[in-house]
C-alpha cells in the first residue's frame, strides 16, 4: 500500500490531512519486480510515532481523509478524526447507549426516524465539564459500520441551546454481527472497552492516570472503569429511570441535579477537588486499602 502526505490545509475539510492508497499494495517487506525494489508499507491500524509526527498535528481535533481507488467503485474517501491532547489531560469517559440515550435499543432506533431519545440534561452537564478543562471521550461497543450514524447523532443533540462537547468517538473495530454477538449473546462488551481504554492509557505517562471519571448504564461499564483505575466515587451509572447511581446507591436524581454540583465534582483544572465532594465526604466510600 502506498501512502503519501498530500495536503495539510484541505479546502474540503479544515485542518485536514489526506492520504492516498492504491488497492494493489501487499503487506510488509519489499516487492521485487523487473529488477526494481519497491518499498511497501505494512497495513496496520496503529501508526508509528514517526508517522504521527509527520502529520504535524495541531492541539485538539484534526481531520484525516483516506483516499483510495477500486476498479468497481472508483475514487472513494473516508474521513476520521485524530485528537491531540496534553500529557496531563483529564479524560471523562461516557458510554453512549443507555447513558446518553434513554435506552440501549431505542437509543439506536429512534434517532434514525428523527426522534430525540437523549437523556435530559446530558448536554448541559457534559458542556460544563468540558468548560472546566476536561476532555470528553465517547466509548461504545457498537460496530464500526455504525460510526457515521453514531457521530452524527451525538453531535446533533441540542438541549436548550446546548450541544455535546466535541470529543473522540471510539467504536469497536469489529463488524456488526461480531459486535452484536459479543454484546447481546455473550454479554461481554467490557472486553472491548477495557482493552481499548488500556491502549489509550498507555499513551500517557506511566505515573499518572488520565481517566478522571466515567459515565455508563451497566455493571459492565462500572467494571470497565474500575479496571482502568477510575475510583468508585467518580463512576456514575445511569439506571433505567434516568437516576444516577454511585457505588450502587442513588444519590442524585438526574443529570440536571448533578449539573448543580459540577464545579465541586469536576473542579477547574487550576483548582483542586472541593473536600465537600470527595469520595469520603460526599459518597461515603471507604478509603482505599494501603499495604504497609
Amino acid at each position: 500500500m502506498k501512502v503519501s502526505h498530500v495536503d495539510t490545509n484541505s479546502s474540503e475539510i479544515p485542518n485536514a490531512v489526506k492520504f492516498l492508497s492504491d488497492s494493489s499494495g501487499l503487506e510488509g517487506g519489499k516487492d521485487v519486480t523487473n529488477g526494481k525494489v519497491n518499498k511497501k508499507i505494512v497495513r496496520t491500524l496503529t501508526p508509528t510515532s514517526e508517522q504521527l509526527a509527520s502529520l504535524k498535528l495541531k492541539d485538539g481535533k484534526n481531520i484525516v481523509i483516506f483516499t483510495f481507488s477500486t476498479a468497481m467503485l472508483g475514487k472513494q474517501q473516508v474521513d476520521a478524526r485524530i485528537f491531540l491532547w496534553r500529557w496531563d489531560a483529564r479524560i471523562v469517559i461516557s458510554d453512549v447507549d443507555g447513558t446518553i440515550t434513554r435506552s440501549d435499543l431505542l437509543g439506536q432506533v429512534m434517532p434514525l426516524v428523527g426522534m430525540d431519545w437523549s437523556q435530559s440534561g446530558v448536554a448541559h452537564l457534559f458542556s460544563a465539564i468540558k468548560e472546566n478543562g476536561y476532555q470528553l471521550l465517547f466509548l461504545s461497543a457498537r460496530a464500526i459500520s455504525q460510526s457515521f450514524h453514531t457521530r452524527r447523532f451525538l453531535f446533533n443533540i441540542k438541549q436548550d441551546g446546548k450541544a455535546l462537547p466535541d470529543g473522540p468517538v471510539v467504536i469497536s473495530p469489529d463488524g456488526l454481527f461480531p459486535s452484536l454477538f459479543r454484546e447481546v449473546v455473550r454479554r461481554a462488551p467490557h472486553e472491548f472497552k477495557i482493552a481499548c481504554l488500556e491502549d489509550i492509557k498507555a499513551l500517557f505517562p506511566a505515573d499518572r492516570n488520565p481517566f478522571y471519571a466515567g459515565f455508563g448504564n451497566r455493571d459492565t461499564d462500572e467494571f470497565s472503569y474500575l479496571k482502568v483505575g477510575i475510583p468508585k466515587g467518580k463512576i456514575f451509572i445511569i439506571n433505567p429511570k434516568g437516576e444516577i447511581v454511585v457505588n450502587r446507591r442513588v444519590d442524585t436524581k438526574s443529570y440536571l441535579s448533578l449539573h448543580a454540583l459540577v464545579h465541586g465534582m469536576f473542579p477547574t483544572m487550576l483548582s483542586s477537588e472541593q473536600e465537600d465532594f470527595n469520595s469520603w465526604n460526599y459518597w461515603k466510600l471507604p478509603p482505599p486499602a494501603i499495604d504497609v
